[in-house]
């Protein structure tokens, strides 16, 4: 029987504004790592508020617009060329003056170095910027990108930071107090409780924030974001859905971001099956396709998306594959039931058919239960997947750890445990391809498999659109007919106001962390 998961009930009277009505608090769970070095982060974005990429995004749309650094951008016929023209009138703040190409170049090397640990950063590996003049910058890629405007956009694979800055205070300027060009600016950072950004009067792009001030405040247990919100000590929070009902009933109201912004799933991580690899731990009982089958089929989807996302979510068929981008589906949506569906007999059959537990050197399946920042529900899904996965006789343990210590370990191909991820924003599929299922996203992907390389070679050198669409499609055909993870829902990041203080938010649910445009948070005066 499924264990039920439950939150104390907390009750409160909505309550009334906070005393400073030009500070908007918002409480959330913690970044995977306190740093203003945003390279040393997996993309949190929590400095979001204050550093820009070159690509911005439609707030109702999300369709990538000019409302970045870059007013505008072209490439060549093969797509290996990428030139952005950057707004003239951009300026850093605290007095570092015009935002330049200089820029843009320094900011790619600290980006792309030894010690960045960013997902997604990959796309970034072996590109070459060049400063043409001032306010012109090429890039020069190893191979064809289709989907480049995606690592200058919300994603923040690359986000600019002032050389000046690091000329005259190195590293330790941006860890003091960085630079950026967004209509709001750094304050400061209080490690293990928040950060704080402040207006930015007269801001060079003439957006004009309602509000005096922004803190971010960190707080890893969702009954006390809960209560900080209900006793008016927050405006906004973060909260996983299934104690989103205890805000409402006190009057709160939610706020989706206006599109479809993140994928979960949990990661057979180690999972590389080409012949010879040194990262292969034969040991991984996962890496018989009947254990993937029988885990997939040993879960509930409707029940998690139940208790995790109070039923606002779809099932998702097959992770990072999305209708809005190349290769999608429908005859693998269709066939999803069949072919993953819970079936508790079917997953016992397979386990014995395999030989589990007793012909596996180690037959435990460790379970990551972790904090990521946009993601609330994760501890609780590790906590659902353990009582599922043992309804079926597998045996489990939870492994607490931080998200900065599976980034270790991911980077040196031994996250050797089925944890929660999160496709999010929701990529394109060349780039979730290769975050999650291609040697191209070494070392950090989690799935590698001869067949899916070759179609892989082809896909990352191609331009044409059929081709491509044929290309991806194959390969999350591949992916789905081999288990290669347990995909499990698809949803919009949400947080919950205080309608007191606040009275809307427009974000298109493009970050990693799903919020974005924090100029465009409306304040009830």
């Amino acid at each position: 029987m499924l264990r039920a998961i439950t939150l104390t009930t907390l009750v409160f009277a909505a309550a009334a504004p906070a005393a400073l009505a030009q500070t908007v608090t918002m409480t959330m769970t913690p970044p995977a790592v306190e740093t203003n070095r945003y390279w040393n982060t997996p993309g949190d974005f929590a400095l979001g508020p204050a550093l820009q990429g070159l690509v911005g995004h439609n707030p109702e749309t999300g369709a990538f617009d000019n409302s970045g650094l870059a007013e505008s951008w072209t490439n060549n016929d093969d797509l290996t060329e990428w030139t952005f023209k950057l707004k003239p009138n951009a300026e850093f703040h605290f007095g570092y003056g015009p935002v330049t190409a200089a820029d843009v170049v320094h900011s790619l090397e600290l980006h792309t170095g030894p010690d960045s640990i960013l997902n997604g950063i990959s796309q970034l590996e072996g590109a070459v910027a060049e400063a043409i003049d001032d306010h012109t910058v090429k890039f020069t890629l190893p191979a064809p990108q289709v989907d480049f405007l995606f690592v200058h956009g919300g994603r923040g694979s690359l986000v600019i930071y002032s050389k000046a800055q690091f000329d005259a205070e190195g590293l330790e300027g941006y860890d003091t107090k960085p630079a950026g060009s967004g209509p709001l600016q750094y304050a400061s950072r209080d490690v293990g409780r928040g950060l704080n950004f402040e207006k930015v009067e007269g801001h060079w792009s003439g957006t004009d924030v309602g509000y005096d001030r922004l803190e971010l405040e960190f707080v890893a247990e969702p009954a006390t974001r809960l209560a900080r919100l209900l006793a008016g000590e927050a405006d906004i929070a973060v909260l996983p859905r299934e104690v989103q009902g205890d805000a409402i009933a006190a009057g709160m109201a939610v706020i989706p971001s206006t599109r479809a912004s993140n994928q979960t799933a949990m990661l057979f991580n180690g999972t590389f099956l080409q012949p010879g690899d040194e990262a292969l731990d034969k040991s991984l009982p996962w890496l018989d396709i009947r254990i993937r089958e029988a885990i997939n089929r040993s879960i509930d989807r409707n029940t998690m998306i139940d208790v995790l996302y109070d039923g606002r979510a779809e099932v998702l068929p097959v992770f990072a594959m999305d209708p809005r981008h190349e290769g999608y589906s429908q005859a693998l949506a269709d066939k999803f039931d069949a072919a993953y569906g819970f079936d508790l007999d079917k997953a016992r059959a397979l386990m014995a058919e395999a030989g589990y537990p007793d012909k596996f050197e180690n037959p435990v399946i460790p379970i990551l239960s972790s904090n990521l920042a946009g993601n609330p529900e994760f501890p609780t899904m590790a906590e659902l997947m353990q009582v599922f996965l043992e309804e079926a006789g597998f045996q489990t343990e939870i492994v607490e750890m931080d998200w900065a210590g599976l980034g270790g370990l991911r980077n040196a191909r031994a996250a050797k445990m089925f944890h929660p991820m999160r496709n999010m924003p929701v990529k394109p599929s060349a780039v979730g391809i290769r975050n999650y299922y291609s040697a191209a996203g070494r070392p950090r992907n989690n799935y590698e498999d001869p067949e899916v390389e070759v179609l892989m070679d082809e896909y990352m050198q191609s331009t044409d659109p059929d081709r491509r669409n044929e290309l991806a499609a194959g390969i999350f055909d591949r992916v789905f007919h081999q288990y290669a993870v347990v995909p499990l829902a698809s949803i919009s990041a949400e947080v919950v106001v205080n309608p007191k203080t606040i009275e809307g938010w427009l974000y298109p649910g493009v970050t990693s962390v799903g919020f974005s445009h924090f100029e465009n948070v409306d304040v009830n005066e």
